[in-house]
């Protein structure tokens, strides 16, 4: 986070000091993501900060006048235009709406001696929506914003004014992120005093579910997407006596269903609640269409050797870990075609950046998410099979901007765990280490938001 220096000050004999003014906005792609760039007439600070429902990056600067127009579409990139306005005390603030989750990964000004103008520049890469949220906070650029220094004429006219809110405020904007007033449309005008958020408290989440495990700043009940593999005509790994992974896959899911949903945190999704084949397309987009926070694939597997056992937690990578998880992932894939995001107005260089850098993103909290099952499995006594975290290329995890992990609740070809898998209280132990996987999960996203 960047302290920026002061504005011009004063002329000497208290002539007027020189005017900010804002001299152009543009966009271009670099670093795999669209860099902003505000042209300024002097030295300034600024802040920068994301706003959501819906994405947006704001910009705040001294009191400015405009050259550029002050407000625009653009096209290409992320950010899919820009509008302007006033805030009560002068400071002039410019919303840029995103065409989709994405976070400042660099803000800084760079002074005029180095280029050919004063500029602010803002780079922005693409996110998750949970990574977005968690930079909510964070402000970046100097948080007291100062305007330019008045001469003495000035200074007595202000002085016979009462101290505005929005100065009052900027005494207790040291630990909060500013929340902006009311805006319009594009072409409109914003208006009012900023607003504060409320302050968060700083002690730590339980690290179990019988101490309140969620924080208070829940604000909505997060979406899990429950994927019980394979159905219908297809019934996956075929054990002894009967046992079929298509049914064993629907119970557990069923179960973490119950869990989940009686937790009074979630909404449960099941992809398929009856014994019905889904594509795995369609898997992928009944979570984008519920807006899922997680996305959970329930499978069992099966292979040669009668002995093996033990679950098995697989995220997501271009390549698989091992010449088992790339079987695996060939055999859970021949079935359908991946889901991508659409990405239609951007040209395929542009789109495979974009999407690479939603991916590795997406990836990193799929990761975190398996730690925790990974966790919580062992917590539960639930046998693991060596290096238990590993990764494929399965297509159910591939959907941009949805964590997402794939369970192997065991081998169907181990006649021992064939048997475990198909009772019920093998199930419901299974789904509620599960829930504490994804309680801790989130419990970490929550400590990210404070920061």
């Amino acid at each position: 986070m960047l302290a920026m220096p002061g504005l011009s000050p004063a002329a000497p004999n208290g002539t007027k000091p020189q005017e900010q003014r804002i001299e152009g906005i543009r966009t271009g792609l670099g670093a795999g993501g669209t860099r902003v760039t505000v042209d300024l007439a002097i030295k300034s600070d600024f802040r920068a900060f994301h706003l959501a429902n819906p994405y947006r990056i704001v910009l705040d600067l001294p009191s400015s006048k405009w050259v550029a127009a002050k407000s625009g579409l653009m096209s290409g990139g992320l950010i899919r235009g820009y509008r302007s306005g006033i805030l009560e005390g002068g400071i002039t603030r410019v919303i840029f709406d995103l065409g989709r989750a994405a976070t400042i990964s660099n803000a800084v000004f760079l002074p005029k001696s180095s280029f050919d103008k004063n500029r602010v520049v803002i780079d922005l890469v693409p996110s998750s929506a949970n990574m977005f949220n968690a930079r909510l906070p964070q402000v970046y650029g100097s948080r007291d914003i100062r305007q330019p220094a008045a001469t003495p004429a000035q200074t007595s006219a202000q002085s016979s004014r009462p101290t505005s809110s929005y100065a009052r405020e900027q005494d207790r904007i040291i630990s909060r992120a500013p929340v902006p007033a009311e805006d319009a449309d594009v072409t409109g005008e914003i208006t009012g005093t900023v607003r504060m958020r409320e302050p968060v408290s700083t002690s730590r989440a339980p690290e179990n579910r019988t101490a309140a495990p969620m924080s208070r700043r829940q604000a909505r009940k997060y979406v899990v997407v429950i994927d019980a593999g394979h159905g219908g005509e297809d019934p996956g790994a075929a054990g002894r006596n009967g046992v079929i992974e298509k049914r064993i896959t629907l119970a557990v899911a069923k179960e973490l269903e119950r869990q989940l949903s009686e937790t009074g945190r979630y909404r449960a999704v099941l992809t398929r609640s009856t014994d019905k084949y889904i594509k795995l397309r369609e898997r992928v987009a009944i979570a984008k269409r519920a807006k899922a926070d997680l996305f959970i694939s329930i499978h069992a597997d099966k292979i040669g050797r009668t002995g093996v056992r033990g679950a098995s937690i697989y995220t997501l990578s271009q390549n698989a870990s091992d010449n088992e998880t790339a079987r695996l992932a060939d055999q859970e894939n021949n079935s359908g075609v991946v889901a991508g995001v659409d990405l239609a107005n951007e040209s395929q260089d542009v789109a495979d950046i974009l999407l690479d850098l939603a991916m590795r993103e997406k990836m990193n909290e799929s990761n975190l998410l398996a730690k925790y099952i990974d966790q919580a499995f062992r917590d539960k006594s639930i046998r693991l099979l060596p290096n238990s975290h590993r990764a494929a290329g399965f297509a159910v995890l591939k959907a941009p901007d949805v964590p997402a992990a794939l369970i192997e609740t065991g081998f169907l070809s181990n006649p021992e765990e064939a048997k475990l898998l198909s009772t019920s209280a093998f199930q419901r132990r299974i789904a509620s280490a599960m829930l504490d996987g994804v309680d801790a999960y989130f419990r970490k996203i929550q400590a990210l938001q404070k920061f």
